[in-house]
């Protein structure tokens, strides 16, 4: 369903919402290329691996947003993807297409179908109940408001509609409000009641064409909204019945789908007999051990189930394959080869099969000029009065913890409190204070974007990055400054050359006058996001510190080819991925000037929590101190 303007996806994505709306619609449809997008009504379409939810719930509350989408993908992922028939719907939509009221009688179907899906759906999952739930007041809330425009108007075909679906819900408003209509309808509440029983989309369908003839007598004109909406090519070929009680399963596809001619022998002979791997411990009396999965190949006539006598050469393939498979786990492969393999542009629940492959070259820092050199020390004494504030706190934070005291100890110094001794049952009543650190144990990595959108805030960005240079090398902490940007002009369909200018390294971050080489940094062409904070996750992770915190200067637009519908999303899991291998993730940008609300929300979008949006580098170290703070405390311990 859709009523209003439509909205563009990369204003108003949310990327966790995204990634739960995909890992949903996979799971349930047993489909791991399957993507799910916004249109204008919710449908799965078979042919194009693809689910979209309705753009109604854009402006909607984040929970009743999160709501209206989840529920779209669980009426197409569990319902429409296994238990709507495609057949039925394409001889409906022919009969729709003829029909006097082809509007009315394509909405009046697709509603009739989402009331037989949805109690499919509560069936099989008694937890989508309150997502459904929370559908229903909001389409209830609006529809209420929408009868009574339709009626004052007189447009009853709208209103005989949003009464069907008042009937279905069981709303207030549908009794108040369409009283005079009542008695019209009510030779077509046993229609209805045959619907909610419906096995079949065929079911259905019968009964909607009998509804339209009925409604065709009083009827004057067509409906004018498309509230609910059938699309042409929806459901499967072999749909499941309503009461099925089975595990839902789908047949793996081949990486190729040839199919070998017959060969003499190879289909099973009727009564021959089966030899299933079953015990009184196992309840599941399908083939087992001599049972081959494949996913490669090509289909044949034999049958797949169908157990086959095993050989001698079974035993030498399970030792060589197990071999292999211990040789990969432990990490065998040489190194070299990882290194040339080509990583995809986007991955994960971003469009994943894009056209051009992403290929990472490291340049390496060079010598800075003398203007470099002396635009650097220019920002090195702007920067320094804003270092100062930034240094003091951080050695505020680690000399109270080096000597706070460490309590709930089994053995050291006697506590004062010792009511505890009485209270609990195995007290611990000592404490010890901590022994001094000598320094943070850290590594920072610092990547700059230098696409083009960078050209207005380069200046600002550079400031900021003198910034954290002068704090980091004071405070005796190694750290990296990387720039990153995509070759635009080299872009084919096989590659996608991304360029990482190296400013600082590691090695030389600490040596005095090594910030000069930053000035080098400068706006070039695109920029993937997703695909460079990959990279420099596995470059920190090379790294021996026991904390490692990577800041990310960008201006939150991912953009680069076959890359915009998805940078967003990419970055988020790129992000998200950096986390979970114990990366501190944090996104910088320094607006140089006003920052809108839509660029809060893209940083927000992709970074969290974690992401800091200033219009002026003055403003960073009030809102960067309390953050960086609690990253660098894990290091200590």
């Amino acid at each position: 369903m859709f009523v209003g303007k439509i909205s563009m996806l990369d204003d108003k994505i949310d990327a966790m919402l995204q990634m739960q709306l995909v890992d949903l619609a996979r799971m349930f449809t047993k489909r791991k290329e399957l993507e799910v997008e916004a249109a204008f009504h919710a449908e799965y379409d078979e042919g194009a691996a693809r689910i979209t939810v309705s753009q109604f719930w854009w402006d909607y509350p984040p929970n009743d947003k999160a709501s209206g989408m989840k529920s779209d993908v669980y009426l197409r992922g569990i319902g429409s993807a296994w238990y709507t028939g495609s057949e039925a719907v394409k001889s409906y939509l022919a009969f729709s297409q003829q029909n006097r009221f082809p509007k009315l009688a394509n909405s009046l179907f697709a509603l009739c179908e989402d009331m037989r899906l949805e109690r499919i759906c509560r069936a099989r999952r008694l937890g989508t109940s309150r997502v459904f739930t929370a559908r229903h007041r909001i389409y209830g809330a609006y529809f209420g408001h929408k009868l009574r425009t339709h009626l004052n108007k007189g447009e009853l075909a709208d209103a005989v509609l949003l009464l069907i679906y008042g009937w279905f819900t069981g709303a207030e408003w549908s009794a108040a409000e369409g009283v005079g209509l009542a008695s019209r309808l009510a030779p077509l509440y046993p229609v209805l009641e045959r619907i909610e029983e419906a096995e079949h989309t065929s079911e259905v369908a019968a009964s909607c064409e009998e509804m339209m003839d009925a409604l065709a007598y009083w009827l004057d004109r067509d409906a004018g909204a498309a509230y609910f909406w059938m699309q042409p090519g929806g459901g499967v070929a072999e749909p499941l019945p309503a009461g099925y009680k089975g595990e839902l399963k789908r047949a793996k596809r081949l990486a190729n789908e040839d199919v070998l001619p017959e060969q003499e022998g190879e289909r099973q002979l009727p009564g021959q007999e089966r030899m299933p791997t079953w015990h009184r411990e196992s309840s599941d009396r399908s083939p087992g051990l001599l049972r081959f999965e494949l996913e490669r190949g090509s289909r044949t006539a034999a049958l797949g189930s169908a157990p086959r006598e095993g050989d001698a050469a079974d035993q030498a393939l399970a030792i060589v394959q197990g071999r292999s498979q211990r040789a990969q786990r432990t990490g065998a492969a040489p190194d070299g080869r990882r290194a040339k393999a080509a990583v995809p542009a986007a991955a994960g629940h971003g469009e994943g099969a894009v056209a051009a492959f992403a290929t990472a070259t490291w340049l390496a820092p060079e010598r800075p000029t003398a203007v470099q050199q002396a635009a650097f020390r220019r920002l090195r004494e702007r920067a320094a009065p804003l270092a100062k504030p930034l240094q003091r706190a951080i050695r505020r934070t680690l000399e109270q913890r080096r000597v706070a005291p460490r309590g709930d100890l089994l053995f050291g110094r006697l506590d004062k409190r010792l009511t505890r001794a009485v209270t609990q049952e195995q007290p611990r009543l000592f404490y010890k204070k901590r022994a001094p650190v000598p320094q943070l144990d850290a590594a920072f990595a610092l990547l700059v974007d230098c696409s083009a959108s960078m050209y207005d805030k380069m200046d600002e960005t550079k400031l900021g990055l003198v910034l954290f240079h002068e704090t980091l090398q004071s405070l005796r902490i190694p750290h990296e400054i990387v720039g990153f940007w995509e070759d635009a002009d080299r872009v084919t369909e096989r590659e996608a050359p991304n360029l990482f200018q190296v400013a600082v390294d590691f090695g030389s971050s600490l040596a005095s006058g090594s910030g000069a080489a930053l000035m080098q940094l400068e706006p070039q062409q695109d920029n993937r996001d997703g695909f460079a904070i990959r990279c420099m996750t596995e470059r920190l992770l090379r790294r021996a510190e026991r904390q490692h915190i990577l800041l990310v200067f960008s201006d939150g637009e991912p953009s680069a080819a076959n890359y915009n519908d998805v940078g967003i999303l990419d970055t988020y899991e790129a992000v998200l991925r950096a986390r979970r291998l114990g990366i501190e993730v944090i996104s910088i940008f320094l607006a140089s000037g006003t920052v809108h609300e839509t660029e809060r929300n893209a940083m927000r979008n992709m970074y969290g929590r974690s992401s800091i949006v200033v219009p002026h580098v003055e403003e960073l170290t009030e809102q960067l101190v309390p953050i960086l703070r609690k990253l660098l405390l894990k290091s200590i311990f």
